[in-house]
């Protein structure tokens, strides 16, 4: 699993494995850089894979819908930084962080609307916004896929499981961060942490009170 921490600067989050982590789409509240060390990471934002090799960074703006993709590597090390940063940028981005590197970073342009107004709350909040649009409700959920690369449901469960990190990195209950994100109990928001963040909540909450990696 992944391991988390958190300092003045930023949270962290670690893996070293034979093979790369995987996660459905998601998206974060904070910017994300991830550092491939050694092996690779393959990602899928909108419809364009993205393999990024060791020795570069992606960088994925706040919001932007994105998944890790199966990818066997031996001694695959990576380390990504969550930072609240806006002069990054919009755009996603693969760059090369090595030093002898002889060739310029590639800049990859994705079509990524950011639309911070766009959350989803809850199955009412999706019927109202697809009457305010002129739409019917399949067609909004089809166009809110297309332009956000995620669908409205997934969208509410993945936002307010970035609000359950928020709340664990107060130091709330399981129970209380469960029951105010709307989760129907700490077994069904543990799930759902699991499969986005690649940990569990009580491990997240734990790393959270350290400056330093810890391996729980």
């Amino acid at each position: 699993m992944w391991t988390y921490w958190r300092d003045d600067f930023a949270e962290y989050g670690s893996w070293t494995s034979d093979d790369t982590p995987v996660s459905g789409m998601h998206f974060h509240d904070e910017q994300q850089l991830t550092f491939v060390i050694s092996g690779c990471r393959l990602f899928r934002i909108g419809a364009a894979r993205v393999r990024v090799p060791a020795g570069c960074c992606l960088y994925i703006p706040a919001g932007c819908p994105h998944a890790s993709l199966p990818e066997v590597q031996a001694r695959t090390r990576c380390l990504n930084l969550y930072v609240n940063d806006p002069t990054f940028g919009v755009q996603p981005k693969v760059l090369s962080f090595e030093s002898t590197a002889a060739t310029p970073a590639t800049v990859i342009d994705f079509p990524f609307r950011a639309n911070r107004h766009a959350l989803v709350e809850d199955e009412k909040n999706i019927a109202q916004l697809a009457a305010e649009a002129g739409l019917s409700r399949e067609a909004f959920t089809r166009k809110f896929t297309r332009q956000v690369g995620i669908p409205p449901h997934a969208h509410s469960v993945v936002a307010r499981l970035n609000d359950a990190r928020r709340l664990l990195r107060s130091g709330m209950s399981l129970a209380d961060v469960a029951a105010a994100c709307g989760f129907f109990d700490q077994t069904h928001l543990a799930r759902h942490f699991l499969r986005v963040f690649g940990t569990t909540p009580g491990a997240y909450r734990k790393g959270m009170g350290r400056s330093q990696p810890y391996d729980g």
